[in-house]
């Protein structure tokens, strides 16, 4: 499996820590994102109204627009650890097994990052394999505040923990999950910018 951390922000934020910890670096993770470029990543164009992904403070950002941001390489077993906060309306989230082509939601899947704390756990919430599966619990904290997230796939399984609580626990083939069905067992990881409302 190939571990892999990033420290991002959803939104124009403050100050995110964007380096491996000794243990980190001894299990063998890459830092994605070293909070002064985006050398690990390419902006992928959805719509005219393109968005622009951000560096300030060594957080990642995006403004107004429809994007996402691709990591350069592709990925089949992996960790991913971020940190992220949201703002009011935030609605974006982590692509992961996506393609460059298409949308990345549907060639892959999307782990749901929105402005939602407090509100029920459903297909569509923070946490949640977006339109498919619902987290054990909506575990988002207020907007303004950090939180972190590890997906981890392994053999088509797709697992997170958000806040040091296990949320999502899928397998990626199961029959129960018709919308899955042909969905990529590799690709780049990605997070996407939504058009702020």
């Amino acid at each position: 499996m190939r571990p892999l951390i990033a420290f991002l922000a959803l939104l124009p934020l403050a100050f995110g820590q964007n380096e491996l910890t000794p243990q980190e670096k001894k299990d063998g993770f890459q830092l994605l994102f070293d909070g002064k470029t985006l050398a690990n990543w390419q902006t992928i164009k959805r719509r005219p109204n393109n968005a622009s992904w951000t560096i300030q403070d060594g957080v990642l950002s995006y403004e107004k627009g429809e994007s996402w941001l691709a990591t350069n390489d592709t990925y089949y077993d992996f960790v991913l650890r971020l940190e992220y906060r949201t703002a009011d309306k935030t609605d974006s989230g982590i692509f992961v097994n996506a393609s460059a082509a298409g949308n990345p939601g549907t060639t892959g899947v999307e782990v749901n990052l929105i402005s939602d704390n407090g509100k029920p756990a459903t297909a569509r919430s923070s946490g949640a394999l977006w339109d498919v599966a619902a987290p054990a619990e909506n575990m988002s904290k207020a907007d303004g505040e950090w939180n972190t997230i590890e997906v981890s796939v392994h053999d088509r399984h797709l697992s997170t923990t958000w806040n040091g609580k296990p949320g999502l626990d899928v397998n990626l083939d199961d029959p129960q999950y018709p919308k899955l069905a042909g969905r990529g067992a590799y690709g780049h990881i990605g997070l996407q910018a939504h058009a702020l409302r």
